[in-house]
């Protein structure tokens, strides 16, 4: 349960370095760097919550498995196989709640570095 938390951050800053790597092909190096804007660290709390949240919830269908007498193990895949499709609807629900926020072009969005800012 502890351990998910920590591979969920790592795995946001890696998509964050990942776009850093693409980005940094189409424009010159001095215009591309990681972003820490207000955008990814609601991000990265949201994703911290849901890490948790899901981790809590496969121990605890898992460990009524294990009350009933199934072993451990077997308590634990299916602890996990229960959790799944609402893990899953959960996550691309929020993913495509997102979607707005990442084509937003209006006031409330993140402007483009453009060569005349620079």
């Amino acid at each position: 349960m502890l351990l998910s938390t920590p591979v969920a951050v790592f795995g946001a800053f890696g998509v964050l370095w990942l776009r850093r790597a693409v980005l940094s092909a189409f424009y010159p190096a001095y215009m591309v760097q990681i972003d820490n804007d207000v955008y990814s660290q609601i991000g990265l709390v949201m994703l911290i919550g849901l890490a948790a949240k899901n981790a809590i919830l496969i121990v605890e269908f898992a460990k009524e498995e294990y009350e009933k007498g199934k072993p451990l193990v077997d308590a634990a895949l299916e602890g996990a196989r229960l959790r799944l499709r609402p893990i899953l609807m959960t996550s691309f629900a929020f993913i495509l709640g997102c979607v707005p926020l990442w084509t937003a072009s209006g006031a409330g969005s993140v402007p483009a570095k453009s060569w005349a800012q620079l």
